[in-house]
C-alpha cells in the first residue's frame, strides 16, 4: 500500500487517541517508572523511510518491540506486505489500547482493503521483549533511546539469537556483535525531536 493511503487510514485509526495519557496512568498504576518505559510515538513518513532500509519483502514476519499502542505495528502493517506483525509490550494497559484499535481495524477499514491485507495476521502480546521467542522474526524494531546499559546487554544477546538475514532496525542505540552486522543509518524524526536508526543484518 503507498505511505499516502496507509497513512490516512492510520490516522483514522488514532483519530483523537492519546497514547501518553495512557502510558502516564499506567506506569502510575503498576509503579513502573523506569526510563526503560519511557512512551513515544512514530511519525508515519519517518517510519516508513527507516523501514524502507531493511528492505521488507512480501510474505515476511516484522516484529515491534516495546509497541505501546500500536502504532508502528500498525503502520508496518498497513504500508508492507508481511504476512504477519507482531508487537510485543510490557505494559497491559498499553497492549489493552493497540488491541482495541485493531478490532476498530479489523471491523471498519481491513474489509475494504485488498487480499494481501485481508490474509495477514496481526498480534498484540503483553510480555518482555526479552523472552518472547523471536525466532521467526525477519524484521524487527525497536526504539531504545530509554534504554540503559544492562537492557542494551540483554537485548543484543537476544538479537543474537535471530534467524540468519534478519534485519534488526535499532533507533536511538547501536548494536556492538559480530553476529550484527551494519548495514545503514538513517535519521528518524518521532514526536519529540529525532533519533539516529541503525539498520543490522544477522549473519
Amino acid at each position: 500500500m503507498e505511505l499516502a493511503r496507509a497513512q490516512e487510514l492510520f490516522e483514522q485509526l488514532y483519530s483523537g487517541f492519546s497514547g501518553y495519557d495512557i502510558a502516564r496512568q499506567e506506569k502510575e498504576r503498576l509503579g513502573k517508572q523506569e526510563a526503560a518505559t519511557t512512551y513515544g510515538e512514530v511519525i508515519p513518513p519517518a517510519f516508513h523511510d527507516v523501514m524502507l532500509a531493511a528492505a521488507p519483502q512480501a510474505g515476511e514476519v516484522f516484529f515491534d518491540l516495546g509497541s505501546g499502542t500500536g502504532k508502528a505495528t500498525l503502520l508496518a502493517a498497513l504500508a508492507f506486505p508481511f504476512r504477519r506483525v507482531v508487537g510485543i509490550e510490557l505494559l497491559p494497559g498499553l497492549g489493552d489500547a493497540a488491541r482495541k484499535v485493531l478490532s476498530h481495524y479489523d471491523a471498519q477499514l481491513r474489509p475494504h482493503l485488498g487480499p494481501e491485507h485481508q490474509e495477514q495476521r496481526i498480534d498484540f502480546i503483553d510480555g518482555d521483549f526479552l523472552v518472547e521467542d523471536l525466532s521467526e522474526a525477519d524484521v524487527l524494531f525497536a526504539h531504545g533511546t530509554c534504554y540503559g546499559p544492562e537492557l542494551m546487554d540483554k537485548l543484543t544477546h537476544k538479537l543474537e539469537e535471530l534467524k540468519p538475514g534478519a534485519r534488526v532496525i535499532m533507533a536511538g542505540q547501536t548494536l556492538k556483535s559480530p553476529e550484527l552486522v551494519f548495514q545503514k543509518m538513517k535519521v528518524m524524526k518521532t514526536d519529540w525531536g529525532s533519533a539516529l536508526a541503525a539498520v543490522y543484518k544477522r549473519r
